[in-house]
Parts: structure tokens; C-alpha cells; sequence
């Protein structure tokens, strides 16, 4: 009940934020995420594409290729409930719309070995100090996480969707960082 009344809560601020307000915020979260990510040298980042009112994404999808990052990005298999990442060269050509509403990369785009993953780039709905979040309920991220161990995870988050407790379950997978517009939380 907790987890719910959080979600409900944080989306719904998550939602007022006028589009300005985020694309100005989502520009700071990515410019302070893009510094990061090239200071810390990754190479293979999976970002999420963001739909809706999340922190936008697309910006940085297209600085990582610029950068000639090796960039991929969830395909969802709403059946199996998992995430697979597949490699992105051409945004404008590789990705179609999902029935859930976001976008992916097309069949033509090939899959990138988890192995080869450094950095995962995790949407959400309201993140606690303690790296755990929240997303839509499906536990899409939470399982894909769980088979990257050797990955780095950072969530993007409006400092609005910051909350003191997100009542984690023993199957969610606590962010390594989270970057706001005003801050980047290291938790471990």
C-alpha cells in the first residue's frame, strides 16, 4: 500500500512539472550525467528512452553517438517481462514505437551482450537515498539489473521524485548513483 501511495504521489508532481520546467531540468540532469560519464570513461551505456514525463533522455542518446559511445537501448518483451539491450547507430532510422507507448530499437538492431555493458541508464518514479526506486511495477529494470552485476547503474530523477523511503522488496536493485538537477547522489 506504501509503494503505491509513493508512486501515485511522486508521478503525480512528476506530471505537474510544466514542459519547460522539465526540459530545462532534464538538460541540466543530462549535461552533469554526459561530464560524468565521460570522466568516468565508459564506453557501453544503455540509456533508457524517455516517454511521458520522464527525465528526457534523447539529447544524451545523441551526444553518446557523437561521442561514438557504443550506445544501446531496452527492447521490452512485455510476455517474458525482460528488457534486452540492442545496439543503436541511427536514431532517426532504428527505433519504432512500442505498444506501451515508448520507443525501442527496431528488429534490424542487433543485441549487445550484457557482458559488454558498463553503465545503465534506469528510469523511475521516485528514488529513495538509499539507491532504491520505483518504476511502473513491472520489474522490467529490477531483473535486468539483477543479471549485470558488473554494471554501473544510475538513475535520473527531477529532485522532486527525491522521497525519504520507497519500501523496497527483497527483488529491487538499489541504484549505484542518481543525478538530479541539483545533486549526484553516490551510494555505494
Amino acid at each position: 500500500m506504501e509503494r503505491e501511495r509513493v508512486r501515485a504521489e511522486t508521478l503525480h508532481r512528476r506530471d505537474g512539472l510544466a514542459e519547460a520546467v522539465r526540459s530545462k531540468l532534464s538538460r541540466r540532469i543530462v549535461n552533469s550525467l554526459a561530464s560524468w560519464i565521460q570522466s568516468e570513461g565508459f564506453d557501453a551505456v544503455m540509456p533508457y528512452l524517455s516517454m511521458r514525463s520522464e527525465v528526457e533522455t534523447f539529447g544524451l542518446l545523441g551526444l553518446l553517438l557523437r561521442q561514438e559511445k557504443v550506445v544501446c537501448a531496452p527492447v521490452v518483451d512485455t510476455h517474458q517481462l525482460e528488457l534486452t539491450p540492442h545496439r543503436i547507430r541511427d536514431p532517426k532510422t532504428e527505433l519504432v514505437r512500442h505498444r506501451y507507448g515508448m520507443l525501442e530499437p527496431n528488429a534490424t538492431c542487433p543485441i549487445l551482450p550484457t557482458a559488454q555493458l558498463q553503465l545503465i541508464i534506469v528510469p523511475g518514479i521516485a528514488f529513495d537515498y538509499n539507491g532504491y526506486r520505483l518504476g511502473y511495477g513491472k520489474g522490467f529494470y529490477d531483473k535486468f539489473l539483477a543479471k549485470c552485476p558488473h554494471v554501473v547503474s544510475v538513475g535520473l530523477a527531477y529532485q522532486i521524485q527525491m522521497v525519504e523511503d520507497t519500501f523496497p522488496q527483497a527483488w529491487d536493485v538499489p541504484m549505484q548513483h542518481i543525478f538530479t538537477e541539483s545533486s549526484r547522489i553516490d551510494i555505494r
